[in-house]
């Protein structure tokens, strides 16, 4: 029998309730058609998708978004997804993340369909078995979506591979778009998380018990660590791009410590540290004070997070010469013997094999040097120290880092930083 039936249903699960009827083609003597779910939100590219899968014997479903497309893939089981890398709510890559954590759809081949050649190494990096890049070649689609739902599995290009075994390697120049691109998407969310934190730490919706406090602090420390790691993708992509915007504007290295180490509060206390800061009380400067701060807080950071507990963190500002110095003391184990210029390059740490610590995005120490010589200054590191602080006190046995850069002094009355920690 060669007549083919055709069933209309309804799809289900449409959050708009626009989507047309989709149409089952049943083949007398083939069985059910293989079925491939198309989430896309260009209306002209599902119509597009639509006529030439079902012009080849292939049954279709579609989704104008992520989350439907996701409860569509539970409730039809298709034999092969299709997903654009850019949906209105969440991306595709998210989707196909979410997909492959489900045990019936682990194994369904997923397709991303992209626009560069950095969409494609992203899609395949998280663990998409194709890509089909845009505009929709006609003349090639259906094949290549049947070779795919017949088992075949695209591998990263040499050069991402590359780049995955070798990060600091620049091959890729949409890499710096990506990374640009991705903090992007990190800030989008963080920015409001953290404004709503600070609303309800200031109990103007109401007093905090003391438990509903210590939980307000946790989330506000973690959003905070979320942020550093946004800020150093978006500023690690701009230097990677070329050199570093630098705003010069009157800031005050004390207050800009002290707002450091408060920052650090909890991560200190966590880690049952104790932080202290020197204050040089040597008035404003001229520098770029958001960059600047952000290279503080990663050597800072870096100190914390490879004290001992118990330990001491020192940060002491000093000005000289025409030179403002940060030096970030600490009690760890220091730097292994040849890593002092390897733990500055970007995705590298330092050989640690013996501790339980997990590595950080490799990217704090790189972005604190790169701002640093965008100031027209350097990173100097001392592992152990070969001089200790000026003030005396405890003895720091671990690592000395010195954020240096030259200054011309600003035309303002310094202000008295508040909250530091001594």
């Amino acid at each position: 029998m060669g007549v083919a039936s055709v069933l209309k249903v309804r799809q289900e699960g449409s959050r708009n309730g626009t989507a047309a009827p989709v149409r089952l083609i049943l083949v007398a003597g083939q069985g059910m058609p293989q079925r491939v779910l198309c989430i896309e939100s260009d209306a002209s590219t599902r119509v597009l998708v639509r006529r030439l899968l079902e012009a080849s014997g292939l049954a279709v479903d579609e989704s104008a978004t992520g989350l439907d497309g996701i409860a569509l893939a539970r409730s039809v089981t298709p034999d092969l997804v299709l997903a654009d890398t850019r949906l209105p709510d969440i991306g595709g890559l998210e989707v196909a993340a979410r997909l492959k954590q489900d045990r019936v759809l682990a194994q369904v081949p997923f397709v991303a369909v992209g626009r560069s050649l950095a969409d494609r190494d992203a899609a395949l990096a998280a663990g998409c078995d194709g890509f089909i890049a845009r505009p929709i070649d006609e003349t090639h689609f259906v094949d290549e979506v049947k070779a795919h739902l017949s088992g075949q599995r695209e591998r990263p290009s040499v050069e991402a591979a590359l780049r995955a075994s070798d990060p600091s390697r620049d091959l890729d120049p949409g890499g710096v778009a990506f990374m640009r691109d991705l903090a992007h998407e990190l800030s989008t969310p963080l920015t409001p998380l953290a404004g709503y934190l600070k609303i309800l730490q200031s109990e103007r919706l109401g007093a905090l018990s003391p438990q509903q406090r210590k939980v307000m602090d946790g989330m506000a420390s973690a959003v905070t660590k979320l942020t550093r790691i946004a800020d150093n993708l978006s500023d690690f992509a701009s230097l990677q791009a070329g050199p570093a915007a630098i705003t010069l504007s009157p800031v005050d290295p004390d207050v800009l410590a002290g707002e450091v180490a408060n920052e650090m509060k909890a991560a200190a206390r966590d880690a049952r540290l104790h932080l202290e800061v020197r204050l040089s009380r040597g008035g404003q400067v001229l520098a770029d004070p958001h960059k600047l701060r952000q290279a503080l807080a990663n050597v800072v950071h870096n100190a914390v997070k490879f004290s001992p507990h118990g330990g001491e963190v020192l940060i002491e500002v000093s000005r000289g010469a025409g030179k403002l110095r940060f030096s970030v003391y600490d009690q760890g184990r220091g730097v292994p013997a040849g890593a002092p210029e390897r733990i500055f390059e970007p995705f590298r740490h330092a050989d640690r094999t013996d501790e339980a610590r997990v590595p950080g995005s490799g990217l704090g120490l790189p972005v604190a040097r790169r701002i640093a010589e965008a100031h027209g200054g350097r990173i100097v590191v001392e592992s152990p120290p070969h001089t200790q602080p000026s003030l005396g006190g405890h003895q720091y046995t671990g690592s000395k880092f010195v954020i240096e850069i030259p200054v011309d002094a600003a035309a303002a009355t310094p202000q008295p930083p508040a909250g530091i920690p001594r």
